[in-house]
């Protein structure tokens, strides 16, 4: 299974036809050591990305632990923004995010969004992997829904009713949310019910323990 192949078993008219950027994959847990190996392509990315239409670009995760719990994804979620707050000015995690405060990550001047697929979910949800234990960041440029805004807008109830059809319900009222933060992670069961993913969970998660045990 690859995320094209994801793509095309999903239930929204939009995922199919859409134009993506290049692909970028990290191989191993050790994502802080990895994303700044691809700092150029993401800038590159966004940069150009309302220029040449982009959709937008899917970073792979290769180790199944990142995203095998909901927690796990969580915690990758975290890394990831703290790795780009790094890389990018632009990029800053509030301290008490609130749902009704407007916030996205801006890279090179582009707003964006974070959609994530896990073999967390399962085959009720919208962001199920059909058996792949890889998990997918697809980020998106605010550009693209600025382009479809008119026809997103008016195929908006087919498209929820489309994915409540087929048994993959997702919450609209947590979809409208201002907070970009409070979507990054999908919940599972209750679907209303958002993932605080900026904060540190208390225990450690699995990735951490086994990239400590490979640097021992």
């Amino acid at each position: 299974m690859s995320f094209d192949e994801i793509v095309q078993k999903t239930y929204c008219p939009f995922a199919k036809p859409s134009k993506m950027g290049p692909d970028i994959t990290i191989r191993t847990v050790d994502v802080e050591k990895e994303l700044p190996q691809h700092r150029e392509i993401i800038a590159d990315f966004f940069r150009t990305a309302e220029e040449h239409s982009f959709d937008g670009m899917v970073i792979t995760f290769d180790d199944p632990s990142l995203g095998a719990t909901l927690t796990a994804l969580g915690d990758l979620t975290r890394r990831f923004y703290a790795k780009l707050t790094e890389l990018f000015s632009s990029v800053y995690i509030p301290d008490d995010p609130r749902p009704d405060e407007r916030w996205y990550a801006m890279i090179e001047g582009e707003l964006f969004f974070l959609v994530s697929f896990a073999p967390c979910y399962p085959g009720a949800s919208p962001r199920y992997t059909y058996g792949d234990r890889r998990t997918y960041f697809l980020l998106q440029p605010a550009s693209t829904f600025e382009r479809h805004a008119k026809t997103i807008e008016r195929r908006r109830a087919g498209i929820n009713r489309a994915f409540s059809a087929a048994g993959k319900p997702y919450d609209a009222r947590l979809a409208n949310l201002n907070n970009d933060m409070f979507k990054a992670v999908m919940p599972i069961d209750p679907i209303d019910h958002h993932i605080p993913w900026w904060e540190a969970a208390g225990g450690r998660s699995g990735a951490l323990d086994a990239l400590e045990e490979r640097d021992r």
